[in-house]
């Protein structure tokens, strides 16, 4: 080892080396804001604020209560033409469930070639006083004949393919002449369904 040495320098730290400005900004903005502008912008946006708030809030419904009320009054003024058309419904309904017949009046045979065969076999020699027509079953009271004569009557009935089965219920003559009252049951022949 060397004796001439310096033992400060051994012992010595190394300095520690800080960094250091060597320019300098010479850039200030100065800050111009006042307390009454700054009052301004917010009372501005507090402003802006209340007027979407109350866009929003009560404006909108306002619209919307307007356009409920037009729909409205257009539903009436609806309602009052279709209460115009709808005035003489219940005569149309009448004349409807009069015009259709219902399912007992389909399955029930043709009342007007009832009437009609009534008409070509009893009346033009006998005076008919009843008939009555109900779920393809007719009775029919009849006068003003002999016992043969209705016999004869009967059984014209019994050739038309309208009727099924004949009964007479009751032939009944009056005093002093050979005159008969006869009531007659017949059922309609039901028209058979083609396969």
């Amino acid at each position: 080892m060397k004796l001439d040495t310096d033992v400060r320098h051994l012992v010595a730290r190394k300095k520690i080396v800080y960094p250091t400005k060597r320019s300098m900004n010479l850039y200030f903005k100065v800050d111009r804001t006042t307390a009454p502008a700054t009052a301004a912008l917010y009372i501005l946006f507090a402003a802006a604020v209340l007027l979407a708030l109350g866009k929003i809030m009560i404006y909108d419904f306002m619209i919307q209560e307007r356009e409920l009320e037009s729909q409205v009054l257009a539903l009436e003024q609806r309602t009052v033409q279709q209460m115009q058309q709808l005035k003489n419904y219940d005569q149309v309904l009448e004349d409807y469930i009069r015009s259709i017949p219902t399912q007992q009046e389909q399955e029930q045979a043709d009342v007007m070639e009832l009437l009609a065969l009534i008409d070509t076999t009893i009346r033009p020699s006998a005076r008919v006083s009843q008939v009555a027509i109900e779920d393809n079953q007719v009775v029919i009271s009849f006068s003003g004949v002999t016992l043969a004569q209705a016999a004869d009557l009967v059984v014209q009935l019994e050739q038309s393919p309208l009727v099924a089965n004949t009964q007479v219920d009751t032939a009944s003559s009056t005093e002093g002449s050979d005159q008969v009252e006869v009531h007659i049951y017949f059922q309609v022949a039901q028209e058979e369904s083609a396969p």
